[in-house]
């Protein structure tokens, strides 16, 4: 933990990578902005990928006039509307024109608090989308880069999890699975492609500050996003699984040392104070109309 997190790291991501671009997916609230910003400042040009084209336009143009030098380009695509690889050929086609050096694979979604399964709002339209969303791009867009890569003999993908893919915790059913399955997909990766020069991260936080999260208000345990970001990356080429940020690290190092029945009583403690306060929270939303 210390040599991730508190002691100087200066690994060259532009020399690990070797290409020009970075690709980040879900680029424009949160954790993917935030990545989308500190990739810049280490020098990549960036590929935006989310689904609302204004959002894309206003995250490029804040990044061209902080970083003059780098080019970015945006793809408006949403993801929870194709299911097959033939509607994502022309994507695929556009972003293997470019050397891509980095994928980040961080578009996700999940419920607007915890809940049982069956007591999920609208849950029978939601659970597809969720499905969809949080683990169909990773694999297909991971397919579609990494043959670039491996003929490079260089690359970097990341892929961001959760700590709810790390543990199974109550009242996050369906996002928790997919979020498995994204930690799940990148040891398969690594297993399969050892020696081929690309370097494949799953990153799995807890709470960082976000629309996702519904966290406003910044903390040690619950950083703001670009916080997080700085934090994380600076761990590519130390680690190949990690919280990605000192805080979060902590608490999932503390769960692993208790005996589970600790740990499941006290995550699943914090997950219902996460959904009574949701639930005041939307009660008063409620009041105010």
């Amino acid at each position: 933990m210390i040599r991730l997190y508190l002691l100087p790291r200066n690994v060259d991501l532009r020399a690990m990578a070797k290409g020009e671009w970075a690709i980040v997916t879900g680029a424009t609230d949160g954790i993917g902005k935030a990545y989308s910003f500190e990739l810049a400042r280490r020098g990549f040009n960036i590929v935006l990928i989310s689904r609302n084209q204004h959002k894309l336009d206003d995250v490029k143009r804040d990044i061209e006039e902080k970083y003059p030098n780098i080019k970015v380009k945006t793809i408006a695509f949403n993801f929870a509307n194709h299911v097959k690889s033939t509607e994502y050929q022309p994507m695929f086609e556009e972003l293997n024109q470019l050397e891509i050096g980095m994928l980040v694979n961080n578009v996700g979604i999940g419920y607007d608090y915890p809940d049982n399964l069956l007591k999920i709002e609208d849950g029978l339209n939601l659970f597809p989308d969720i499905v969809i969303v949080n683990m169909l791009p990773v694999t297909l867009l991971t397919a579609a880069i990494m043959p670039q890569m491996i003929k490079r003999c260089a690359g970097i993908i990341v892929n961001i999890s959760s700590i709810t893919g790390v543990y199974p915790m109550t009242l996050w059913g369906v996002y928790s699975s997919t979020k498995a399955y994204v930690n799940w997909f990148s040891d398969m990766l690594r297993r399969e492609y050892p020696n081929k020069g690309v370097t494949i991260q799953s990153i799995s936080p807890a709470l960082v500050c976000s629309n996702l999260s519904k966290k406003k208000r910044p903390s040690f345990f619950i950083p703001d996003a670009d916080t997080f970001a700085r934090s994380a990356i600076s761990t590519i080429g130390l680690t190949e699984k990690t919280s990605g940020y000192i805080g979060h690290q902590i608490q999932t190092d503390m769960a692993k040392l208790v005996p589970s029945f600790l740990g499941d009583f006290f995550l699943d403690r914090k997950v219902w104070e996460i959904r009574r306060a949701a639930l005041r929270r939307k009660a008063r939303e409620a009041k105010g109309k």
